[in-house]
């Protein structure tokens, strides 16, 4: 009795009675390693299987987010009642403000188009804008995206940059007919090409997964004061110039860019579709200084200048011109 269980107890022992007892865990792992291999042999099957499911849970996703934006609406307009006397006052020094701004900016951007009219300077090129809405955070602990409702039937593209009222969001990296992912700022892959204004320093703004994101591939000894304002750069081709992206936060370590958006704020937002103009690519190159362009034809070779003669010295008076020595042969 005592040998039978010890058999039936060994054989419930070894790899494969653990496999017969974890059928399920065994299932998934074959699944998991045939998508690997997948994923391996074509890199866009996987990119277009997620493009397809964006696409088709766009219209849930939307019709789900429209409940609970008009919930948030209502709240927000029932609270504002409460305050309603203290806004006006803000609204009212804040529109005088912006009236003071806007009258100097205009005057700025005449004397600007003046000395660009003076300098012959080339003006940029409008950056066209698509507006579209997030209707889904597919963010989590290793990924910072999100999902908007506009895709290649409204000519989004994948590296298009993607900003709201306040500034620079991310940009996308996946695009589907009707849906498109963007990728935050605040992501581990994320890499913007930014400027520090005021102290004209370029570098790199790389996410890290925290709320603000680090500058990498400063210049050394460079000098950074806390809120300065960061833009983006058309290093790249990617971004467009100019567009805000946060301030340089305090007391930090290398320096980190306190953002001007927040991923959980984000509801309407413009995707920048924007080109560089450069066709440097597509030109010939320039011959070097001194080489032959075959393209252009060459003068006739000219014909070598012959030497002077070297100057004589006129002859002195009282000197032969000619010494001529005669040796007469003697009879012997």
């Amino acid at each position: 009795m005592a040998w039978d269980r010890r058999r039936r107890r060994g054989s419930q022992t070894g790899v494969w009675a653990f496999v017969a007892n974890n059928l399920s865990l065994a299932a998934f792992a074959l699944v998991a390693l045939g998508l690997l291999i997948v994923a391996r042999a074509d890199e866009g099957f996987f990119e277009d299987a997620r493009a397809t499911v964006s696409d088709a849970s766009a219209p849930v996703m939307e019709a789900l987010a429209t409940p609970a934006e008009m919930f948030k609406r209502g709240s927000d307009d029932f609270w504002s009642f409460f305050t309603a006397f203290e806004d006006n006052q803000k609204l009212r020094a804040e529109n005088a403000r912006l009236s003071a701004v806007q009258r100097e900016v205009e005057d700025l951007r005449r004397k600007v188009q003046l000395y660009e009219t003076l300098l012959k300077a080339p003006s940029e090129e409008a950056v066209s804008a698509v507006t579209a809405r997030v209707i889904a955070d597919a963010s989590g602990p290793f990924a910072h995206t999100v999902l908007i409702n506009a895709g290649h039937d409204q000519g989004i593209a994948k590296g298009h940059a993607v900003a709201d009222e306040r500034g620079l969001l991310g940009r996308v990296i996946a695009s589907g007919h009707r849906s498109a992912r963007v990728l935050l700022l605040t992501d581990l892959s994320s890499r913007v090409p930014v400027m520090i204004e005021g102290a004209n320093l370029k570098a790199i703004l790389a996410g890290d997964n925290s709320g603000r994101p680090v500058l990498e591939y400063l210049p050394p000894g460079s000098v950074i004061h806390a809120g300065a304002r960061v833009v983006t750069t058309p290093d790249g081709g990617v971004f467009p110039p100019g567009v805000p992206v946060g301030t340089i936060a305090k007391g930090v370590s290398p320096p980190r860019v306190q953002l001007y958006t927040v991923e959980g704020r984000a509801d309407f937002v413009r995707i920048l579709r924007y080109t560089a103009p450069v066709d440097v690519n597509d030109a010939a190159p320039e011959p070097l200084p001194g080489a032959i362009d075959p393209s252009k034809p060459q003068p006739p070779p000219k014909p070598a200048a012959r030497p002077a003669p070297a100057p004589t010295a006129p002859p002195q008076a009282g000197t032969p011109t000619t010494m001529r020595t005669t040796m007469a042969r003697q009879p012997t």
